[in-house]
């Protein structure tokens, strides 16, 4: 599962963490799909998309193009 969220007016994405109340302004140009390391235990949130994130899977196009479409069906 990844946790896909909605863009802002400004192109931003809101991030969430799905273990505390925090939440951020994330600058990405090609996904909607983040995640970030969040200080309430310094763990990477949503842990879902974790290895989208900490394994680049968010640079490789080919593999973006054909998640996206694949939750898309």
């Amino acid at each position: 599962m990844k946790i896909i969220y909605p863009r802002l007016a400004n192109g931003n994405v809101l991030w969430s963490c799905d273990n505390c109340e925090n939440t951020a302004e994330i600058s990405c140009a090609d996904t909607h799909i983040v995640s970030i390391y969040c200080n309430c235990d310094n763990r990477c949130h949503p842990e879902c998309n974790t290895r989208w994130y900490n394994e680049n899977w968010c640079y490789e196009k080919d593999e973006h193009k054909k998640y996206i479409e694949g939750i898309m069906k």
